[in-house]
């Protein structure tokens, strides 16, 4: 049985420093994946989408494609906009069978990586104080996520013991400037904003502007591509590959015969 493909899904942008982080992840995989085939594809953008990509892969044989989307601000369910390419492109490609995975998500594993990027804000902008923090996040629709990722604020915030806000680009929830007045309001004046993005993206611009803008004291760049994403990742693709498999089709003739089911005390 031949692997399905995989194809990262990413927000794409015009700068073209945010697909390098891409295909970093894609080369990332390809190490720990040797013979698999790994593309990338990508969401609003002149590049790759996911119809193009996979149409391109189905021409030189390949069956089944396993999409993983590169969103951690969304704990199950991948964006509407990721959930309408893979749409599209199973419409546009019937003979090829397309997986849409759960996305990355706010996992805890990422929260090293984001005292990372913030250790290195606060060194560029010289930061000796701290005392309060705000998540930066692109924001979603979905009440679980929003929940989760204010989860993963306590918990940051827990771990450094300082009081932690969670701010979002979009009308779901507080805005990075409303999560700043909010600390400020606590009598927090060393306020640092960590930025759950992976790519240095636009709406991501505007949020650390906007933050530095209101009087944080650093923002740090976005988490970016790591080994810990990649795994993560992995994890996203072995699970959609095994919803692609035709239990049916494996079973052959047995499938037809009486089953004996265990029925608990």
């Amino acid at each position: 049985m031949t692997a399905p493909a995989l194809v990262l899904l990413a927000h794409g942008h015009s700068d073209p420093s945010i697909a390098e982080i891409t295909h970093a992840m894609r080369h990332e995989l390809v190490e720990r994946l040797p013979g698999m085939i790994v593309r990338a594809a990508y969401l609003g953008s002149p590049s790759p989408d996911p119809l193009s990509v996979v149409g391109k892969m189905a021409r030189t044989g390949v069956e089944e494609v396993v999409v993983v989307p590169l969103e951690i601000g969304c704990a199950w369910n991948p964006s509407e906009e990721a959930r309408d390419a893979v749409e599209r492109a199973s419409a546009g490609l019937p003979d090829v069978r397309i997986q849409l995975s759960r996305p990355i998500g706010p996992e805890p594993t990422l929260l090293p990586l984001l005292d990372q990027a913030l250790r290195q804000g606060l060194a560029e902008h010289h930061v000796t104080e701290l005392d309060g923090l705000v998540l930066s996040t692109a924001g979603t629709s979905d009440v679980r996520s929003r929940a989760v990722l204010a989860r993963r604020a306590r918990q940051w915030g827990l771990h450094h013991k300082l009081s932690c806000v969670t701010a979002y680009a979009d009308d779901s929830g507080p805005s990075v400037e409303e999560a700043i007045q909010t600390l400020w309001h606590q009598g927090r004046r060393h306020v640092a904003v960590g930025s759950w993005f992976l790519s240095a993206s636009a709406t991501w611009a505007r949020q650390a502007e906007q933050a530095l803008g209101h009087g944080a004291t650093a923002v740090s760049r976005p988490i970016a591509s790591a080994p810990d994403i990649a795994t993560l990742v992995m994890q996203r693709y072995v699970v959609g590959a095994m919803d692609l498999v035709d239990f049916g089709d494996l079973l052959g003739d047995e499938a037809d015969e009486p089953q004996l089911h265990a029925i608990g005390a």
